[in-house]
């Protein structure tokens, strides 16, 4: 169902080209939504009025990424001013400057077992979100195997403290914290007991400057312990995406993984199958661990099947390489049609 608040959320990034900040931020946005029609009216200064044919191709695009189908229409209206401080919620100049942080939509990335690729899912989903003009938050919170300093080349780097508040590590345009950027070497091992790890996660949450996102891609630690228990209660979760391989060694922990979101009444966003099958030369597809485990599974719990994920040289040459200019366009596809699917559950 199409509300005004989902609306609201999906114009997140559509800028006031004047003070380069979001329509949404500084109240210049209304909107009316009827059935599956919506109407936004923009209020625009004049001396960038003649920006509006821009600023309405983003707001539609924004819109049919997040709704898809479910529209029937959209209308956008510019109300020309002289000053915002026409409008009905006067904008005053602090609004401008303000620094609250917005974490947007968090996605917890979760597995039942180990090894069945969720941190590739993770890191990847970012990506896509960000190819598709999101601000993303990309946090690593499997504090026993931190992935991201790998995969984006980035070994030795350790997070800064700026005004009591740990700065992020960008690359790619993704903001970045990672248990991997606080330990001095890759091979450091980490003994924690539960109370540590509970702190270590609500900082890596509450106590990062992460600016104004639209989504927080959280890749947690395999199985069902206290780092998911942590991150509910250091935040609210928006949906949960759950990785597994077909076989039935990996199924059986994953019903552990749903049956704990569930009791915790994380809404499920759906499963996706990683590792799926290899497609030789011919064309044909060799399925490796079987074809339909993950589709049963979701049959079964009644949770949306997002897709499956097949085994391409050039994500794994990424992730080794920490360059993801490597992604083939058979891989960017995938995630990018995975990514839209999230998106648009979300926003039903």
């Amino acid at each position: 169902m199409i509300t005004r608040d989902k609306v609201l959320m999906a114009l997140r990034g559509v800028k006031e080209p004047k003070f380069q900040k979001d329509f949404t931020q500084m109240n210049l946005v209304e909107v009316t939504v009827d059935n599956s029609n919506v109407r936004i009216k923009l209020y625009l200064r004049e001396d960038v009025f003649e920006e509006r044919i821009e600023i309405e191709n983003k707001v539609k695009n924004k819109l049919q990424l997040a709704f898809g189908d479910q529209l029937s229409s959209i209308q956008v209206e510019f109300v020309k001013v002289n000053d915002y401080s026409e409008i009905r919620r006067k904008i005053k100049l602090d609004v401008l400057n303000e620094s609250k942080v917005n974490l947007g939509r968090v996605i917890a990335v979760t597995s039942g077992k180990g090894g069945v690729g969720k941190s590739t899912v993770s890191i990847n989903l970012a990506v896509s979100f960000k190819e598709l003009g999101f601000r993303v938050g990309l946090l690593d919170a499997d504090v026993y195997g931190p992935s991201v300093p790998t995969a984006f080349g980035l070994e030795g780097h350790i997070l800064e403290i700026r005004d009591e508040k740990i700065v992020p590590i960008e690359k790619m345009g993704l903001r970045m914290v990672s248990i991997g950027f606080m330990i001095p070497e890759v091979d450091t091992p980490l003994i924690w007991r539960g109370p540590m790890l509970h702190k270590a996660i609500n900082e890596m949450v509450n106590q990062v400057n992460w600016g104004d996102l639209d989504y927080l891609i959280v890749d947690l630690p395999p199985g069902t312990g206290d780092a998911m228990l942590s991150l509910n209660n250091s935040v609210k979760i928006d949906g949960a995406i759950v990785v597994s391989t077909s076989q039935k060694v990996a199924a059986a922990d994953v019903m552990k993984n749903i049956n704990m979101l569930r009791t915790l009444s994380i809404p499920i966003i759906g499963i996706i199958q990683n590792m799926s099958y290899v497609e030789c030369s011919c064309g044909q597809r060799i399925y490796l661990w079987g074809k339909n485990g993950v589709l049963d599974l979701a049959s079964r719990y009644n949770i949306e099947f997002l897709g499956e994920i097949p085994f391409i040289p050039s994500i794994v040459d990424s992730m080794e390489h920490g360059n993801f200019l490597m992604l083939s366009k058979e891989a960017k596809s995938v995630f990018e049609e995975i990514s839209k699917k999230i998106i648009n559950k979300l926003n039903q």
